[in-house]
């Protein structure tokens, strides 16, 4: 056991003859401490959150398809949503425009119009709570406008625009669909 601990006594007597550190100089401490709180640093506008329009799509297909009106989708008309995206605008590139492109499929008769396409839109955002979650927690802050452009069988039929605001105000039943219909701009096909 004795050799065992004879090996350590060269490091022992090593470290009980050399100096000691020297003490930290607490003033000169302090100043560093103070001067890495107080150096300012440049105010960089922190970028839009990425958006996730898959997200956007599954969470109103999930509204859209099969659970909205298994009636009217075998005699009448189905509506999908085929693609989202969120557009930026120059010169900052900030999110701005919801573009959501929505397919009508109609059975019997034609009603697959850009205005029935916005109301199946609205009505899948509206009632169902999870969906609109999910849509608004992909949607930056910085988006202002909704555009909603309609399909008949994958030709263009027209576009419905509206302030993202009140496609808000509408999902949180702070006004009706009356007020929001009046807001809305239809677009012919281009």
């Amino acid at each position: 056991m004795l050799r065992r601990l004879i090996v350590f006594v060269p490091l022992i007597f090593f470290i009980a003859c050399s100096s000691p550190p020297p003490l930290l100089d607490l003033n000169a401490a302090i100043q560093t401490l103070t001067a890495t709180v107080w150096t300012a640093t440049p105010i960089i506008p922190s970028a839009t959150p990425r958006p996730r329009p898959v997200q956007i799509v599954d969470a109103l297909n999930v509204a859209l398809v099969g659970a909205a009106d298994p009636l009217a989708e075998t005699i009448g008309t189905s509506f999908r949503v085929i693609d989202a995206e969120v557009m930026t605008e120059p010169p900052n590139n900030l999110s701005a425009v919801l573009l959501i492109e929505m397919e009508c499929h109609w059975v019997y008769s034609d009603s697959c119009t850009p205005e029935e396409a916005f109301i199946a839109l609205m009505n899948a955002i509206r009632t169902n709570q999870e969906v609109k979650d999910r849509i608004t927690e992909n949607i930056p802050p910085t988006v202002h406008t909704l555009q909603m452009v309609s399909f008949n069988d994958m030709i263009r039929e027209g576009m419905i625009i509206v302030a993202w605001q009140h496609v808000v105000d509408y999902m949180n039943e702070n006004i009706n669909g009356t007020q929001l219909g009046a807001r809305i701009v239809r677009m012919p096909t281009p």
